[in-house]
C-alpha cells in the first residue's frame, strides 16, 4: 500500500475477526512466529490501530501491574471483603486528583480477577466513552441489539437493561467506573434525584460489585453507596514509595523530607521517584531534588513534571516539553499519536515514558488528568491550541461518517473534541472555533449513524454552548443545530426536532439563501420530519421543491440529489402510487449503480424498496426473485444483520401470498428467533414478525410495511 492510499482504522477485535474470516489455511497452525510476523507486517502496512470502543486503554490489567498500594493495605482489604459480599455496595473511592484512586481500584481488579470473576473497566470521563464502555459490557453479557441501542441512545430504560443482564450473569463480576468526577453521569436519563435514587448505573447487587472513582467527595451525592476516602499517604509509607522507586537516591531521613515536601501525594511521589531513577536527573538524590523543588513555583505535580521535562531537555530531548504541552490540549486518556505529529516523536515518547509522565499503548498515549492540567496551565498564547485544533480536525477529516469501520475512530477522537470545546473555546480565534464547531457537527452525525444518539445530542449541546461567541447565524453553529435536531428525532422527540429544523431552515434561508447547499439540506430534512410525522403529501411536496433547486447546481446523480430522489419516491409510495414510485426508484437505482461502489448500502436500499413495491403491486413471484437476489447481494453482512432479517421477513410475506404457507412459516420462525436474540422480545421489529407468524398460523397474511 502506498503512502497516499487510505489506511484502515481497526480495533484488535476487528483484526482478530478478519483473520478468522480469512481462514487459517495460508499459514501452518504450528508456525506461530511466521503468523505473528505476517500479521504485524499487515498491521504496519495497512492499519491504523484504534481502541476498542469504551475500553480504557490503561485497562485494569495494565494499571494493576504498576499498582503502588503502600499505605492502602487496610483500605484494599476492606474493598476485597466488600467484593466477596457485594450486596452492601456500590463502593465509591473519592479523593483529590493524584491520590491513587484508580491505582487502588486496579489492585482490587487484579485480586478479583484471580478469583476467576469477570472484570470490566469503563471510563466515565466523557459521555461518549462511558456509553461505548457500557455497550461493550452489554455485548460481553450477551445483550440484544435493543439493549445496546437503548444504552447508546441514553434511553431511560438503559440502566435497567444493563442491570437485568448483570444480575443474570453466570459469573460473578466487578465493574469499575473510573473518573466519574460528575456524579450525574451515573444517573438514569429521567431521574430528578441524580445518583441518589439507586436507579442509575451504579447499584448494589449480590452478583458483583460496582466500584466508582471520583473527585467528588460530597457524601450527599453518593447516598446509598459506601464511601472510601483515598487521601495522602503517611510520611513513612510515602518515603517507602520513594525508596522503592529510587533505592540509590538517599536514606530514610532524606526520603521522608522529600515525601513531606511532596505532601504525600502518590502521583507526585511516583513522578519524583521515576525521575530520580531515569538517568536524566540533574538532581539525582532525594536531598538535591527536595532543594530543587523549593526553588520552583506551582503545585507539587507541576514542579515534579517540570523538573522531569528539564532533565529530558538537558539530555537532548527538548521536544518532550512541546509534546506534553500539545497533548494537554486534548482529553487525558487515549490520545492518538497521529494527532501529536512532530520531529523526534519516538524519542520524546520514550523519554516521557521513562520519567513516568505518560503511559503508552499501541498508537496512543494516556496522561494523568492532574499532569494534563499542570501542563495546560503553561499554555499562554493561542498558538499551541491552534496547532492542536488543526491536527484534530485533520484526523477527523480523514473519516467518513457513513462508514461503520470509521465509527470507533469518531468515538475515540470525539472525546478529544469535547475536551477542546470545553477548554479551548475561550482561548482561540473565531476561525479555529468555527473549525471545532464544523467537526462537532460531522462527529455528531457519525455518532447518530453508529447508534450513539445520546452522545451526539450531548456533543451538540456542549458545542452550541461553547461556540456561542460565533453568533446564532454563523454557518458552523447552524450545522451543529441541524445535527441536534436529528439527534432529538432519533430519540423520539419528533415535534421538538421539527421545531429546531424549522428554526434552522428559517435562519439559513434568510442568511444563506434558498439555494445554498446547507439550506437545501435543511429543506430535505424538513420533508423527512414531515414524513416521520405521517404528513406524506407535505413531505412529497417539500422533496419535490428541494429536488428542483438541487438540480440548479448539481447533477441528477450527485449523492445528495440521489438521496432526495430516493426519499421522494418513498413519499410517493406511502401514498399508494406504487407505479409512479417504482419508476422513480428504478431511475435512482440506475444512477446509483453507475456512480456508487458495487453493493453500496444506498444502492441496496433502493433495490429493497423496488422489491417491496413489486410485491405491493401483486407481482408476488417477481418480488420473490428480487428479494432472493437482494439476499445474495447482502451475503457480506452477518446473518443477524437488521437488513438481512428485514429482507427475509418480506420474502416470507411474498411466499405466503403465493400459497406456500409452510415455507413462509419456517422463514418467519427463523426471523423471529434471530430478532428475539439480537433485538429483544419487546423490539417493534420482533413484535412485527411475531404478529405475522401468529396471523399466518390462523390462516391470515399480514402485509409487510417497509420502513423508510
Amino acid at each position: 500500500m502506498s503512502d497516499n492510499e487510505e489506511r484502515i482504522p481497526l480495533t484488535f477485535t476487528e483484526i482478530y475477526r478478519r483473520a478468522r474470516a480469512a481462514g487459517s489455511g495460508s499459514v501452518p497452525p504450528f508456525d506461530l512466529q511466521r503468523g505473528l510476523d505476517d500479521l504485524r507486517a499487515w498491521i504496519d502496512r495497512e492499519v491504523d490501530l484504534v481502541e476498542e470502543p469504551g475500553r480504557d486503554l490503561a485497562s485494569a490489567a495494565a494499571r494493576s501491574s504498576q499498582a503502588e498500594i503502600r499505605g492502602r493495605r487496610d483500605l484494599l482489604e476492606e474493598l476485597v471483603a466488600l467484593a466477596r459480599q457485594p450486596e452492601d455496595g456500590p463502593a465509591v473511592l473519592v479523593g483529590m486528583g493524584g491520590a491513587g484512586k484508580s491505582t487502588l481500584a486496579a489492585a482490587l481488579a487484579e485480586q478479583v480477577r484471580s478469583w476467576d470473576r469477570q472484570v470490566w473497566w469503563v471510563s466515565a470521563a466523557d459521555l461518549a466513552g462511558f456509553s461505548a464502555g457500557l455497550t461493550s459490557v452489554v455485548r460481553d453479557l450477551g445483550g440484544s441489539r435493543t439493549d445496546v441501542d437503548s444504552i447508546a441512545k441514553g434511553a431511560a430504560d438503559g440502566p435497567d437493561r444493563l442491570w437485568r443482564l448483570l444480575e443474570g450473569s453466570p459469573r460473578k463480576w466487578l465493574l469499575v467506573i473510573d473518573n466519574a468526577d460528575d456524579p450525574w453521569t451515573l444517573a438514569a436519563a429521567d431521574s430528578p434525584a441524580g445518583v441518589q435514587d439507586g436507579a442509575g448505573w451504579a447499584r448494589a447487587s449480590r452478583r458483583g460489585l460496582v466500584v466508582v472513582t471520583s473527585r467528588e467527595s460530597d457524601q450527599r451525592m453518593w447516598t446509598g453507596a459506601q464511601l472510601f476516602t483515598v487521601g495522602q499517604l503517611g510520611m513513612a509509607d510515602a518515603a517507602r514509595v520513594l525508596r522503592d522507586l529510587a533505592p540509590e537516591a538517599g536514606d530514610e531521613t532524606d526520603a521522608r523530607a522529600l515525601a513531606r515536601r511532596l505532601g504525600g501525594l502518590p502521583l507526585a511521589l511516583h513522578l519524583a521517584g521515576r525521575y530520580l531513577r531515569s538517568g536524566v536527573a540533574q538532581w539525582p538524590t532525594f536531598a538535591a531534588y527536595d532543594q530543587a523543588l523549593g526553588s520552583l513555583e506551582g503545585s507539587m505535580v507541576d514542579r515534579t513534571a517540570e523538573l522531569s521535562l528539564d532533565g529530558l531537555a538537558r539530555h537532548g530531548i527538548p521536544q518532550a516539553r512541546e509534546l506534553m504541552r500539545l497533548a494537554s490540549c486534548y482529553a487525558p486518556e487515549s490520545i492518538p499519536t497521529r494527532i501529536l505529529p512532530m520531529t523526534g516523536l519516538r524519542e520524546a515518547l520514550d523519554g516521557l515514558r521513562g520519567v513516568g509522565l505518560i503511559q503508552e499503548s499501541p498508537a496512543s498515549i494516556t496522561l494523568h488528568p492532574v499532569v494534563t492540567d499542570a501542563n495546560r496551565a503553561h499554555l499562554e498564547g493561542p498558538e499551541v491550541w491552534h496547532s492542536a485544533i488543526a491536527h484534530l480536525v485533520g484526523a477527523l477529516g480523514e473519516l467518513s461518517f457513513g462508514r461503520p469501520e470509521h465509527w470507533p475512530q469518531y468515538r475515540l477522537l470525539g472525546q478529544h473534541l469535547l475536551a477542546m470545546l470545553d477548554t479551548a473555546a475561550d482561548r482561540v480565534d473565531q476561525d479555529h472555533l468555527a473549525l471545532l464547531m464544523d467537526v462537532a457537527a460531522t462527529t455528531a452525525r457519525a455518532l447518530i449513524h453508529s447508534g450513539a444518539g445520546r452522545a451526539a445530542g450531548t456533543l451538540c449541546q456542549i458545542a452550541l454552548a461553547r461556540g456561542a461567541a460565533l453568533g446564532e447565524e454563523h454557518r458552523a453553529v447552524l450545522r451543529v443545530r441541524h445535527q441536534l435536531a436529528w439527534a432529538v428525532a432519533d430519540a423520539g422527540g419528533l415535534a421538538r426536532a421539527e421545531a429546531i429544523y424549522q428554526d434552522v431552515l428559517g435562519v439559513r434561508r434568510r442568511v444563506l439563501g434558498d439555494l445554498d447547499p446547507d439550506t437545501l439540506d435543511s429543506r430535505h430534512e424538513f420533508g423527512w420530519i414531515a414524513g416521520r410525522l405521517g404528513r406524506w403529501a407535505e413531505a412529497e411536496q417539500r422533496y419535490r421543491d428541494t429536488l428542483r433547486d438541487r438540480l440548479i447546481h448539481t447533477a441528477p446523480d450527485a449523492r445528495d440529489t440521489l438521496t432526495t430522489r430516493h426519499e421522494l419516491a418513498y413519499a410517493i409510495a406511502q401514498q399508494g402510487r406504487f407505479g409512479e414510485a417504482r419508476q422513480a426508484f428504478e431511475d435512482v437505482l440506475r444512477d446509483r449503480q453507475r456512480v456508487l461502489p458495487d453493493r453500496a448500502p444506498q444502492t441496496l436500499q433502493t433495490q429493497h424498496a423496488i422489491a417491496w413495491i413489486t410485491a405491493k403491486q401483486g407481482s408476488w413471484a417477481e418480488a420473490e426473485g428480487l428479494y432472493r437476489n437482494l439476499l445474495d447481494l447482502r451475503q457480506v453482512l452477518e446473518a443477524d444483520h437488521p437488513h438481512v432479517l428485514l429482507t427475509l421477513h418480506e420474502l416470507a410475506w411474498t411466499i405466503a401470498r403465493q400459497g406456500r404457507r409452510a415455507e413462509a412459516e419456517s422463514i418467519y420462525r427463523r426471523v423471529l428467533e434471530r430478532r428475539s436474540r439480537t433485538l429483544g422480545d419487546d423490539h417493534p421489529d420482533t413484535e412485527t414478525t411475531r404478529w405475522a407468524l401468529s396471523e399466518l398460523r390462523q390462516g391470515r397474511i399480514v402485509d409487510a410495511v417497509h420502513p423508510a
